[in-house]
């Protein structure tokens, strides 16, 4: 017996008649506006992370021991500023500054605002220190432990620098970081800071920590301390300063990315679009 028979198929097969039953291919459920609105989300926000190159961690405090600080990073941003890349950007490591955040801990938040010139500066105070290529570990230590509370010698400051660039060619944007990290030590006369960490995180403005000039994409201080084992690390987000972050966040560039993924952007007529973090084009 050979053919077709409904769901089933005869053939022969070395003297013996095999029955075969076809198997009905399902299609991938096609996802919700939303969900791909969401979806085209996710890469720029791991492609940061990446950018990193593990000076990131532990970044997350009290998250749970299956969790990594990776997964923890995606999800603390993916409800934040959105930014849609296409795949063929993501593919290629794109990524676009935001106003993300890097840490999250038990720590108060160290505040930055723009300064004289643009410049972005901290909420911690320096007192009388003016840096410069002289001052020693134990004078800025002594500066920031006298002048602010809740600083003790041995608590760790340090600063991620996301500098905002593109490829000339493809342009394609990407990000390239700067950390550097200094741990507070009164007993250190003769260590300078400047051959601890650079003037791009750690100048005097207006009498305050800072940076050297303004920042093109992101930068954010970090107050951390270790106690009892234990890492605990202040809540910070970057501050953004990225003239490229306003064309990745319109709604033409979310329908690209959404298309670029084999998405639909066709919506039921009464089901509201819930992402509406962002302005049209």
């Amino acid at each position: 017996m050979k053919g077709s028979a409904g769901d089933w198929t005869y053939a022969r097969v070395g003297g013996s008649t095999i029955a075969k039953q076809k198997v009905e291919k399902k299609e991938n459920p096609s996802r919700s506006f939303a969900q791909m609105a969401r979806r085209v989300r996710w890469r720029n926000i791991q492609n940061l992370w990446a950018s990193f190159s593990g000076t990131l961690r532990p970044s997350f405090e009290g998250r749970a021991v299956r969790v990594s600080d990776a997964n923890a990073f995606v999800s603390a941003n993916i409800g934040g500023a959105p930014v849609y890349l296409t795949k063929e950007e993501a593919k290629q490591g794109a990524c676009v500054v935001a106003a993300y955040e890097i840490t999250n801990g038990s720590l108060p938040s160290i505040d930055v605002a723009a300064g004289t010139g643009g410049v972005p500066v901290t909420d911690i105070a320096l007192g009388n220190l003016v840096i410069d290529s002289d001052t020693t570990l134990k004078e800025f230590s002594d500066a920031v432990v006298d002048n602010n509370s809740g600083y003790v010698q041995g608590d760790q400051i340090s600063c991620y620098i996301a500098i905002q660039e593109q490829n000339p060619v493809t342009g394609i944007p990407y990000v390239r970081i700067k950390a550097y990290e200094v741990t507070l030590n009164q007993r250190d006369e003769d260590t300078l800071l400047a051959d601890v960490v650079a003037a791009d995180g750690f100048s005097s403005v207006d009498g305050k920590l800072g940076a050297s000039g303004a920042v093109s994409g992101g930068i954010a201080w970090v107050h951390s301390r270790k106690e009892a084992g234990q890492t605990h690390v202040s809540k910070q987000s970057f501050y953004v300063n990225n003239a490229l972050l306003a064309q990745y966040q319109t709604a033409a560039k979310r329908i690209e990315a959404i298309l670029s993924y084999g998405g639909k952007v066709s919506q039921l007529f009464l089901v509201p679009n819930t992402d509406m973090t962002i302005t049209a084009a």
